[in-house]
């Protein structure tokens, strides 16, 4: 379901011209008394929150005519937080053709292997492996992908290599972005950014007991010997014996892990900690695992700035659609995708490799281009807002979400990918709420002291309202989020206030 163009609501034969005339007074009428109505309830709501008005930056727009309709402080700009996937992936949607695709190949060239990466970020993403099987049916895990690709290596009678070569040529080697914060460089959200990315750069750890509880095992995937991996941990005893208590760390930009904590008890669901390196740790793991197939490899190494590999022959060719990339990005908030499209769009503006600065201008430029609005006004400074320095104001939000209310294409194709209520990161938001028949689409945002939520309302007329409400510098998060959702409440109640009465009015 998505908002019919506005030209399929206009169309009227000639002889009604007269009466469409009335209804469209009729329905400004209506729509102004809404207007007064919602700034009602959206005040009685911040005074409700206790958050104090300075802190919010609040705009609601009606996408058919872009007319502003609250403007609370909404030309202030704002840490957007995971908004700003928002504008990753609408500018990818720009830049793309709605059916590209992310290639990794596997290429052999005389006696190198050439790994040649495009910067995908879904390439072994071990969410999705779990939603695929082979063709027997049988689920694929990533020991499965790699098992494929030595197995194709070995198809070509290949014995031994004297280089196994990574080009990750296509983004720079600036792997953590210079404000994020360094004592989260473990967590998953903060994993490094590469030209070859490989099962989202993470190790999953599930460590157990040994059989004598003696000692904790560290089983990871993929499975890495040649990580240092130093293990802190001990087996849980007395009343903590059936929990399980895991503190992964790895200092930023360096390659040893350290675990700490205490294990009871096989741990099931995943503890992830970032890796160091991905383009050099995916060459790594296949070659340890042509190594244990028996294929000999000499040097491992980076691709220089001046090679070319186009004598190659393709062994293996991993393709990732651009749509997937867009749901993993907006419904599952994944940083990483978005950093990945931030690249991207620097490597499409530059024809050089993509960083964080050129792929910040060229979004800049897409913001200009959608929105109208000078560039100035905003501040890129990451594609996935884990970064303080991002700054945008509501009503630019507003804007952007406004250009994709359309039945274009590429339109249907950005609001297919954000979450709604009950799904992806909005699984638990508006449990309670009445959304009175509409359609609510929307990307949340969280880093610590600022909440956002922005989107589209879209009626059961397929009339549409764009919000982005922001909340920074905010003792209270929960609050923000509180709010967000009645705000969202009252533009579905408006919104469909506003289709009766201009009903009851024209009868």
């Amino acid at each position: 379901m998505r908002p019919r163009p506005s030209c399929l609501r206009e169309t009227r034969q000639k002889p009604l011209a007269g009466l469409m005339l009335v209804m469209a007074g009729t329905l400004c009428i209506a729509s102004q008394a809404v207007a007064g109505s919602l700034n009602d309830d959206i005040n009685k709501a911040i005074s409700r929150s206790q958050i104090p008005r300075s802190k919010l930056g609040i705009s609601i727009r009606d996408t058919s005519t872009g007319r502003q309709i609250i403007d609370i402080a909404a030309d202030k700009p704002r840490i957007p937080a995971s908004n700003m996937k928002l504008l990753s992936t609408g500018a990818a949607l720009d830049t793309f053709p709605l059916d590209h695709q992310f290639r990794t190949r596997l290429l052999l060239e005389d006696n190198r292997l050439i790994i040649v990466g495009q910067g995908d970020p879904a390439l072994g993403d071990p969410d999705l492996l779990m939603r695929m099987s082979d063709e027997d049916g049988k689920p694929i895990d990533i020991e499965s992908i790699l098992q494929l690709w030595t197995n194709a290596i070995a198809d070509a009678g290949v014995t031994r290599l004297d280089e196994l070569i990574i080009d990750d040529r296509i983004f720079d080697r600036d792997l953590f972005h210079p404000s994020w914060p360094t004592n989260q460089s473990q967590r998953h959200y903060c994993a490094e950014v590469s030209g070859l990315n490989f099962h989202r750069n993470i190790l999953a750890l599930r460590p157990a007991p040994d059989s004598t509880r003696r000692r904790v095992v560290v089983g990871e995937s993929p499975r890495s010997t040649f990580l240092p991996i130093k293990n802190n941990m001990s087996v849980a005893s007395g009343k903590s014996a059936s929990k399980n208590n895991i503190d992964p760390h790895r200092r930023v930009l360096t390659e040893q892990i350290v675990v700490n904590g205490t294990v009871g008890k096989q741990q099931v669901s995943p503890v992830e900690v970032t890796i160091h390196e991905p383009a050099m740790f995916t060459g790594r793991l296949i070659a340890d695992r042509l190594e244990r197939y028996g294929i000999k490899v000499g040097t491992v190494r980076y691709a220089t700035e001046s090679e070319r590999f186009d004598d190659g022959t393709v062994l293996f060719d991993v393709v990732t659609p651009l749509h997937t990339v867009l749901l993993e990005c907006n419904h599952e908030s994944k940083n990483l995708y978005a950093e990945a499209l931030l690249k991207h769009l620097g490597n499409r503006r530059t024809n050089r490799p993509g960083t964080w600065s050129n792929g910040s201008q060229a979004l800049e430029e897409a913001i200009q281009l959608r929105t109208g609005v000078d560039k100035d006004k905003v501040v890129v400074s990451d594609g996935s807002g884990m970064s303080r320095l991002n700054q945008i104001p509501p009503s630019v939000m507003t804007l952007w979400l406004g250009s994709f209310a359309d039945d274009s294409p590429k339109s249907i194709a950005f609001r297919d990918a954000l979450p709604s209520p009950g799904s992806g990161t909005l699984e638990r938001r508006f449990g309670s709420s009445n959304l009175h028949g509409c359609i609510v689409v929307a990307k949340s945002g969280y880093i610590n002291r600022v909440s956002a939520l922005s989107g589209l309302v879209i009626a059961p007329d397929w009339r549409s309202v764009a919000f982005s409400i922001m909340g920074n510098d905010l003792a209270k998060v929960r609050n923000c989020k509180r709010l967000q959702e009645q705000i969202v409440e009252a533009i579905a109640a408006d919104l469909t206030a506003s289709t009766k009465t201009a009903a009851t009015s024209t009868r």
